[in-house]
């Protein structure tokens, strides 16, 4: 049984990837932290190995694991300033792949593409629900022409957060970005141009919520799928949290330093608005345009991220992937996508009209 080894296994985004891969049963699983009491109850709960592991110096702890491959699901990718540590995974002869949020982590995890073809072996970033499930959907448009991409992703509020999520939101408020717009480069602020988007289903229409600009590793769909604008956003369910980020976006420090207390205070609030997640992605071009929504109940919504690195371990495991680095764009199928999400009771739905 190949041995996959994940980092950050006991945060939201990973835990649900680690307890997954332990259900089905195919990977010898090893969830990798900081703390080895919070790993060891998470290992007594769920199953799977667990181990304490340094990310600084990570070389002692791959040797001794000789892992298949490598999953760094710990983040926020946002303060990552090398690829030391997927470097040190090829060395060690392991697959690596991320589920970065940072549009230049993704990008430039090309800088080990010769490495990764030396060693035979394949490191993918961005293997999320940006830029992997977002660049499948498009993909799945087969439109010969897209002059404008937009991604919408909209969690419920009751759906569980973790302090990486929240810390990699307020990271973004009021921060400078550059936005893909009219086929040129545009400086932009992360919170700002409010919009409003309503998810659609089959008979499923939740209520509008309300979207601001986010820096997401979108940005690199519009080289991909030559197009002249990609417009990335993001929204909470109750408008009274949204406003007040926007709002915030004016304060004269970076709210990062705020993540405690505000992943307190959103607490308080968690048991209003719903549990039904979602996103949209729509592109336009030639005269048509074509919309796809995703509706995940039953806070669900927090297992879509980690599904494109879950395919990816399949086909890794069955020898299916090339070997090289590379951001996750296009490399998965949407037919494939949706029957895992669909697993979770995630409802899918695509519309065609002309623009």
């Amino acid at each position: 049984m190949k041995t996959v080894l994940i980092l950050g296994a006991t945060g939201l985004f990973g835990g649900h990837l680690a307890r997954q891969l332990i259900e089905t049963g195919r990977f010898d699983v090893i969830c990798a932290g900081r703390t080895e009491a919070t790993l060891k109850a998470f290992s007594n709960a769920h199953g799977g190995r667990y181990i304490a592991f340094n990310r600084s110096s990570p070389e002692a702890s791959l040797a001794q694991i000789k892992p298949f491959a490598v999953v760094d699901a710990a983040g926020p990718f946002q303060s990552y300033n090398s690829y030391a540590f997927a470097r040190a995974c090829i060395t060690a002869g392991a697959h690596y792949l991320d589920i970065a949020d940072a549009p230049d982590f993704v990008q430039n995890i090309t800088s080990l593409d010769a490495l990764a073809k030396a060693n035979g072996l394949t490191a993918i970033s961005g293997a999320s629900t940006t830029p992997a499930l977002t660049s499948a959907v498009v993909q799945s448009f087969n439109m010969p022409q897209i002059d404008t991409i937009e991604t919408t992703i909209l969690p419920g509020n009751q759906t569980p957060r973790g302090l990486s999520v929240m810390r990699a939101i307020l990271g973004q408020v009021g921060q400078p970005m550059q936005l893909w717009e009219g086929g040129v480069w545009q400086p932009a602020h992360g919170w700002s141009r409010l919009s409003r988007t309503a998810l659609k289903v089959g008979s499923t229409q939740l209520k509008p919520r309300p979207a601001s600009l986010v820096n997401t590793p979108d940005a690199l769909l519009a080289a991909h799928f030559k197009a002249n604008t990609v417009i990335p956003r993001a929204g909470l369910e109750l408008g009274l949290f949204h406003h007040a980020l926007r709002l915030a976006r004016f304060l004269p420090f970076p709210l990062g330093r705020l993540t405690k207390p505000a992943h307190t205070v959103a607490g308080w609030f968690q048991s209003f608005g719903s549990d039904l997640g979602g996103m949209r992605v729509r592109a336009t071009g030639g005269g048509i345009t074509k919309t796809w929504d995703i509706i995940a109940p039953d806070g669900h919504g927090p297992k879509i991220p980690v599904q494109p690195a879950a395919l990816l371990l399949d086909t890794l495991a069955n020898g299916q992937v090339a070997s090289g680095a590379r951001p996750c764009i296009a490399q998965i199928s949407l037919e494939d996508l949706e029957k895992v999400m669909a697993k979770f009771g995630a409802q899918t739905e695509t519309r065609v009209a002309q623009s």
